[in-house]
């Protein structure tokens, strides 16, 4: 009996592994087509790009845009971008920038409105500023300075001989500075009832300016909406 049992279990063959290989084949083809499918959109992608306007320098708050305020870059287009085609270049020219767009940005139809940006009332005044009418660190577009007319038989008049004229205006532009003058050309948002005194100040060379802290709110500002 235990003779006849050991026999068969000799004579058994041994089970063959299940074969992987039509699994694995299967797999590499699906990696495959995976692949091919990436490689097309990354070729359609790179294929359909599009040109539009990039910001050529920075643009300050409430200046009015020219063409030369852009240039113009391709990209890959992508649903639902911001971006502004080339070709509506003349629709932007004449407009002013909502808020300050730095150089090199992609820009958007919401960062600029055609119409005036200041409130009724608001004025943009420049003013000649000499060396000693203003502080030693440069001034930029977006500072706040109080606004002072000097006594005018002394261009460094004392503190207390200085008349203020605005408590506190927003700088938009600063023009540059000259090696062959001591003067700078500075423009001021202002309210509209302060601008002839301080055009006067300006005008007789005794207008003064001091930085204020960057979070001092202006007297008038850019509307927001």
């Amino acid at each position: 009996m235990t003779t006849a049992t050991s026999g068969a279990n000799a004579s058994r063959l041994p089970a063959r592994s299940r074969d992987k290989r039509p699994a694995l084949a299967l797999l590499a083809l699906l990696l495959v087509l995976v692949g091919a499918l990436g490689s097309a959109l990354l070729v359609y992608r790179t294929g359909n790009r599009v040109p539009v306007l990039v910001a050529s320098q920075t643009i300050q708050q409430g200046a009015e845009v020219t063409e030369d305020d852009f240039t113009v870059t391709e990209i890959a287009f992508e649903e639902g971008a911001q971006v502004v085609s080339a070709e509506s270049l003349p629709q932007f020219v004449g407009s002013q920038a909502v808020s300050t767009i730095p150089q090199g940005s992609l820009v958007s139809g919401q960062m600029f409105t055609p119409s005036e940006l200041a409130e009724p009332g608001v004025q943009q005044v420049g003013v000649v500023v000499a060396s000693a009418g203003r502080p030693a660190d440069a001034m930029r577009a977006g500072d706040i300075v109080r606004v002072f007319a000097t006594a005018p038989e002394s261009a460094v008049a004392a503190a207390e001989d200085a008349q203020q004229l605005v408590e506190a205006a927003k700088v938009v532009a600063v023009g540059p500075v000259v090696d062959t003058s001591d003067t700078i050309h500075v423009t001021l948002l202002l309210p509209e009832d302060a601008a002839p005194a301080v055009v006067a100040a300006s005008a007789t060379g005794t207008v003064a300016l001091s930085l204020l802290p960057a979070d001092t709110a202006p007297v008038v500002d850019w509307r927001t909406e």
